[in-house]
């Protein structure tokens, strides 16, 4: 009986102490499940900017797709010697088996100091490649940035501490796939990638 009047009188007291832990289980258990979702089936393909060459280059590069093979256009600079690489890309592929990401060659031209004008070729690391444009991977998946908190669960709920974070995905409804590189060191900032093309049969 002493139990009951307890409760019964103080019944808003125990709720208030017991809903935040339950709501920090919920949350918990939650943030613990698989995502929802099927695991990406294609590969796909982009770009980022080659800021960090030190090298000038003396030719831009445009990536574009045509007929499902992806082409290089190669545009003589007037002036090399401040460019730095500003106009340069680097070439990455998402393998979707592994869910990693590897960097695909992308030099220059053979006799690029013959090039005039614009010069356009083929891509040989993605030759035997078929890409799709469309944003939409076959499967749902597309490229996008994701935005994030992290730094402890209990932290952020009560104290707001934690570090936002922003990185370059693929994602298909309530599945976000990060693209990670495979060497451990190059990180894809969030508006970074380029899509480029899905991989398909």
């Amino acid at each position: 009986m002493a139990a009951k009047n307890f409760f019964k009188e103080n019944f808003v007291l125990i709720v208030g102490l017991t809903l935040p832990v339950l709501l920090m289980i919920g949350f918990m258990v939650a943030s613990s499940l698989p995502a929802l979702g099927d695991p990406p089936k294609y590969n796909l393909v982009f770009s980022i900017g080659d800021y960090r060459n030190n090298q000038s280059m003396p030719v831009s590069v445009n990536l574009v797709v045509k007929n499902g093979v992806l082409m290089a256009q190669y545009s003589k600079l007037k002036d090399s010697s401040n460019n730095y690489g500003f106009y340069w890309r680097k070439l990455y592929l998402f393998d979707a088996k592994t869910q990693r990401v590897r960097e695909l060659e992308l030099g220059l031209p053979n006799n690029v100091d013959q090039i005039t004008g614009m010069r356009e070729e083929a891509v040989e690391a993605t030759k035997s490649m078929k890409l799709s444009t469309e944003l939409k991977s076959p499967d749902g998946y597309e490229l996008s940035d994701s935005y994030y908190r992290h730094g402890g669960l209990f932290n952020e709920i009560f104290f707001g501490w934690g570090r936002n974070s922003s990185n370059t995905t693929i994602t298909n409804g309530s599945r976000n796939v990060k693209l990670s590189p495979d060497d451990g060191r190059t990180y894809f900032y969030s508006g970074q990638a380029q899509f480029i093309g899905w991989v398909t049969p």
